[in-house]
């Protein structure tokens, strides 16, 4: 289905009305998006790498960095490598070995040379406008991880569901996920509609912070295994180092979320491998909690 819908399409405006009155400073900082993929269909990476060209102003986008995580698939190699190279700012790292997202979102990091680091999954649609309000609040806080509003891009239909609500991400003990809407205390602190909101946790999808931030408070622990909790310890560790977390609303990127994970690798091994390591590096004595619930 991917295959046969165009390469770029337009999505529908679903930003509030406020968003659109925003003006953005032409100072702020440059930008770095990197996508780690392993065998992902030709047609969503470079729908994702075109909607990035297309929706990022040019004076704030430093570069696109592909990391391809040992991609077995005939398409990926030699015709991707020739078709990146005519795209302006595009850049394709080769691992040689299997590195899973964390340590492939390392690699792009490692040469990333924007003031903000945009790590993003190989399967998103950026919505207008979606890159300057990330950087317009991190130049002014470069202490936080920031996320745009994740939007659904149904599977099986590849059609565009824009959340009506506005929710955060949180987590339970067993470190599993969630989304669940804005509570009312947190609306109160907010100042507009547009507002920040203050989340307990990022999802993996779409995360953006200030390179050096990122790495002078540890990248992502290269100690965890392929993916899956990475965001989690990625928030858990900012809050905790002095940072903060948040979601911003007039930036929009959906994603395709799949019903179904490959079972190529144990991928219930190394998330709950994961979360070990979460609870043992970051929970002090709530790690019980998190060892009573799994």
């Amino acid at each position: 289905l991917s295959e046969r819908i165009a390469l770029r399409r337009d999505l529908p405006e679903v930003r509030h009305p406020l968003c659109l009155q925003q003006k953005y400073d032409s100072s702020l900082p440059t930008a770095s998006v990197i996508i780690c993929f392993h065998d992902e269909a030709w047609s969503t990476l470079l729908r994702t790498v075109h909607s990035i060209m297309d929706t990022a102003p040019k004076a704030f986008l430093k570069d696109i960095i592909l990391v391809d995580d040992l991609s077995q698939q005939g398409p990926l190699k030699s015709a991707l490598s020739e078709y990146i190279s005519k795209l302006d700012g595009v850049k394709l790292i080769r691992s040689n070995k299997r590195l899973g997202v964390i340590r492939g979102r390392m690699l792009g990091a490692a040469r990333a040379t924007g003031d903000v680091l945009i790590f993003m999954d190989s399967h998103c649609e950026c919505q207008k406008g979606w890159l300057e309000p990330l950087l317009a609040r991190l130049s002014s806080n470069r202490n936080s991880v920031v996320s745009p509003v994740i939007d659904v891009i149904d599977w099986k239909t590849f059609q565009y569901y824009h959340s009506m609500g506005l929710h955060r991400g949180v987590f339970d003990w067993k470190l599993d996920f969630h989304w669940e809407p804005v509570p009312e205390h947190e609306e109160k602190v907010r100042q507009s509609p547009i507002s920040p909101i203050r989340s307990p946790a990022v999802a993996g999808a779409v995360v953006a912070m200030d390179r050096h931030y990122f790495q002078n408070t540890g990248a992502y622990d290269s100690d965890m295994t392929m993916w899956g909790a990475e965001n989690l310890e990625l928030s858990i560790r900012t809050w905790l180092c002095g940072g903060s977390v948040e979601i911003v609303p007039c930036s929009r990127v959906g994603h395709v979320y799949r019903s179904h994970f490959p079972r190529t690798f144990s991928y219930e091994e190394a998330i709950v491998r994961n979360k070990i390591r979460i609870a043992e590096t970051w929970l002090g004595s709530f790690k019980e909690n998190f060892y009573k619930h799994n």
